[in-house]
C-alpha cells in the first residue's frame, strides 16, 4: 500500500518502520503491564543477534535479485520455499520422524498454483539473479525452521512469541536502518520526503506519514499472529501458509488496483487453496491417528 499509493519506492524504510511498529507496540505491552520480558544471558541473546542478522540477510537477498530478474519468476523461485522447508527440516532432524507421501503429495498444489497465479514473464533473467533468488529461497526455508525451532525450545531458548518480537524488533531495526544508510536510500527518501513539501502538494508528507504509522502498527499486530502461529505449528505449515498469502496478495492487489485476472491465474490462485486445505486436512488427519494409537497403547 506505502509504496504503491505514495510511490514511496524505499523497501528497506518500510522494513525499518515495521520494526519501530514492533518496538513501540513491545514498549507499550510493557508499560500496561500486559507483558513482562524474560532476562536472557549473553549466549541468548548473541544466538538472538545471529537470528536477526539471518533475518535482515534474506530480506537483502530478496530484494536485490528483484533487479535481476522478472517478479513473475520471483514468485515462482519463492513459491518453492515449502521444498527447502521439508529438506531443512529432515537435514537438520527438526522432524525427526519425517513426512508421509501425503505430505509430499498436498505440497504439489500449492507451489504449482503460485506459478500458474502469478504467470508472466519467466524469461527477464540473468544467471546471477535467478542464483541470488534460490539463496532467497532457501535463506527464507531456512529462517522459519530457526523461528519455529526457537519457539519451541531449540538452541537454549523457548522463548514466547512476544519475547521473541520484544527481543528481535530493536536488532532488525538497526540493521535495516543502517543499510538503508549504506545503500543510499535514506537520503533518496528524504528527498522524496521534501519534494512533498510544495505549494503544488498542500497536504505535504501528512499522508504519508499517516500510512507509514498505520503501516507499522499493521505489521506489529501480524508479527504477533504469525510468531504465535509458528509455536504453534510446524515450520512446514508456516511456508505452506506463505504461499497461499501470496495467492490472496495478487487478489487482494487485483481488487484495489482494478486488475482483471487470466484465467490461468484464477486456476492457480484456486490451486493453490486447494493446496493449502488439502495439506491441513492431511496434517490433522495424521495428528488424529497419532492420538488415537497413543490412547490405544495407554488403555
Amino acid at each position: 500500500m506505502v509504496l504503491q499509493w505514495h510511490q514511496f519506492g524505499f523497501p528497506w524504510l518500510v522494513t525499518a518502520v515495521h520494526s519501530l511498529g514492533g518496538i513501540i507496540g513491545m514498549r507499550l505491552l510493557v508499560a500496561t503491564g500486559h507483558f513482562k520480558p524474560m532476562h536472557l544471558d549473553r549466549q541468548q541473546k548473541r544466538l538472538l543477534w545471529i537470528f536477526s542478522t539471518l533475518y535482515t540477510v534474506n530480506i537483502a537477498v530478496s530484494n536485490v535479485s528483484l533487479h535481476y530478474v522478472s517478479v513473475p519468476l520471483h514468485q515462482v523461485v519463492r513459491g518453492t520455499v515449502p521444498v527447502f522447508t521439508v529438506l531443512i527440516s529432515l537435514i537438520w532432524r527438526t522432524a525427526p520422524q519425517g513426512y508421509s507421501w501425503r505430505v509430499y503429495a498436498s505440497l504439489v498444489p500449492v507451489v504449482v498454483g503460485v506459478g500458474l497465479a502469478t504467470y508472466g514473464d519467466y524469461y527477464s533473467f540473468t544467471i546471477v539473479g535467478f542464483l541470488l533468488t534460490l539463496l532467497g529461497t532457501v535463506l527464507a526455508a531456512t529462517k522459519t525452521v530457526v523461528t519455529n525451532t526457537i519457539l519451541v525450545g531449540g538452541y537454549r531458548l523457548k522463548l514466547p512469541a512476544l519475547d521473541l518480537l520484544y527481543q528481535l524488533s530493536p536488532l532488525a531495526f538497526v540493521q535495516t536502518i543502517t543499510w538503508a544508510a549504506v545503500n543510499g536510500e535514506l537520503s533518496a527518501a528524504w528527498a522524496f520526503v521534501r519534494s512533498l513539501q510544495s505549494d503544488s502538494n498542500p497536504d505535504g508528507v501528512y499522508p504519508l506519514v499517516m500510512a507509514l504509522i498505520g503501516n507499522g502498527a499493521i505489521a506489529f499486530l501480524l508479527n504477533i499472529a504469525s510468531f504465535t502461529a509458528s509455536k504453534n505449528t510446524s515450520a512446514l505449515a508456516m511456508t505452506v501458509t506463505g504461499n497461499v498469502k501470496v495467492v490472496l496478495a495478487v487478489v487482494l492487489g487485483c481488487a484495489m488496483f482494478n486488475i482483471t485476472l487470466s484465467r490461468l491465474s484464477t486456476f492457480g490462485i484456486g490451486l493453490t487453496l486447494a493446496g493449502g486445505a488439502g495439506y491441513s486436512a492431511v496434517r490433522l488427519n495424521e495428528a488424529q491417528r497419532i492420538k488415537d494409537q497413543a490412547s490405544k497403547s495407554i488403555v
